[in-house]
């Protein structure tokens, strides 16, 4: 089977190994990166769309509108987005941007615990193909599923979608709280577990399965994304912490702020977060925090 992938860089190559080890035979097309190393690779976009049955799309969801104008998918194509589940800043979900955006219908979202690096120097990992579109799942469990990478089926794609968006905001909250002074393993946990539980909620709100939470997506993807030093997101807020500029998740932030309002569900965590970015005093927003009444430990 030959697998399109939109998008040259890191992510795009890593998934081109996957499909490579999955016995399948993988075609990127790449604008605005330089053309991946040895993969086959072809600036054309709309070429790839035309030959490939399964499209794999590795961009951001700030550049996932541009990419889906030009590569042009047609009604035969099965979409898969490979991305962080919604758009930043307005609320939409990736797999709707597709929908807006081409005339393909069938159309999914890959989650789960990704390390680029680990991928591309051989490592093992696993995912979840999220579709209301059984054919969709299959057709994408046949291109990745293989000794390297195991893949999961899901019909949750809200649910897939939503752990992706939350997981580098978690991340990022995690990497600023734990930065603070005085911080430890205490406000860690504290922030990772009640993160889930705010996600929970908005979980519920959407028709999610909140047991999505937990699962490779969920759990899985935020283990993968704040375990070590070098994630971008913990990055992103440590220099929070440290008062220092730095690139994040801010546009997904407020995307999902946006989408809890219209379920009138409170994100206190992520007003957090955007509360420091946009030049809050890290360590009063944390207080400010702490210092909200008390309740019983519920969603």
């Amino acid at each position: 089977m030959r697998v399109g992938i939109l998008g040259g860089g890191q992510w795009g190559q890593a998934l081109a190994r996957l499909v490579l080890a999955a016995g399948h035979e993988p075609w990127i097309a790449y604008h605005g990166e330089k053309p991946p190393h040895v993969l086959p690779s072809t600036s054309d976009p709309p070429a790839v769309t035309e030959a490939c049955d399964l499209i794999l799309v590795a961009v951001s969801g700030a550049r996932l509108r541009e990419s889906i104008r030009m590569a042009r998918p047609h009604p035969g194509n099965r979409v898969v987005v490979a991305g962080r589940g919604i758009e930043p800043g307005t609320g939409v979900w990736l797999t709707e941007v597709v929908r807006q955006e081409c005339d393909a219908v069938r159309v999914g979202a890959l989650g789960g615990p990704a390390p680029v690096d680990e991928i591309l120097n051989g490592g093992l990992c696993a995912g979840v193909i999220a579709s209301p579109y059984d054919e969709v799942c299959k057709l994408a469990v046949e291109a990745l599923h293989s000794t390297r990478y195991r893949v999961y089926a899901s019909a949750d794609l809200a649910g897939i979608q939503l752990t992706g968006a939350t997981v580098p905001v978690l991340a990022a909250l995690i990497g600023m709280a734990r930065s603070l002074p005085g911080a430890g393993v205490g406000v860690h946990a504290m922030v990772l577990s009640r993160g889930l539980a705010e996600t929970g909620r908005l979980a519920t709100a959407i028709g999610a399965e909140e047991s999505t939470l937990f699962g490779l997506a969920g759990v899985g993807d935020l283990i993968a994304v704040h375990a070590r030093r070098g994630s971008p997101y913990f990055e992103a807020g440590v220099a929070l912490a440290e008062q220092r500029p730095a690139d994040g998740p801010w546009g997904i932030a407020e995307a999902l702020l946006k989408l809890a309002s219209e379920h009138r569900v409170e994100l206190p965590l992520t007003e957090t977060l955007l509360r420091v970015q946009r030049g809050g005093d890290p360590v009063a927003a944390i207080h400010e925090l702490m210092s909200r009444q008390s309740a019983r430990e519920h969603r």
